[in-house]
């Protein structure tokens, strides 16, 4: 958990690591909402190439989510996405 996301990991049967973004009404209007996901997804493409196969990954942003800048968002979830993919 960092002030910006969480960060879920599930094993499952499946070729691929899967990456799934959750952003709710509490980071903001539909347009914060919607630019928060886009970071959040492009940071996933970034780091897709660390998960494992058949991991699913889930972000959450936090209401932080929605101050952050891009660098101070990219290293939250590289972080917590590391410590996901490490602990299984």
């Amino acid at each position: 958990m960092s002030p910006s996301v969480v960060c879920y990991r599930l094993d499952a049967e499946s070729e691929h690591a899967l990456f799934g973004v959750v952003v709710s009404k509490q980071v903001g209007g539909a347009v914060v909402r919607n630019l928060v996901r886009r970071r959040l997804q492009a940071i996933c493409a970034e780091s897709a190439p660390r998960a494992r196969a058949g991991q699913l990954i889930v972000l959450r942003a936090l209401p932080g989510s929605r101050d952050a800048s891009w660098d101070t968002l990219r290293s939250e979830v590289a972080d917590v996405l590391g410590r996901a993919v490490q602990a299984a």
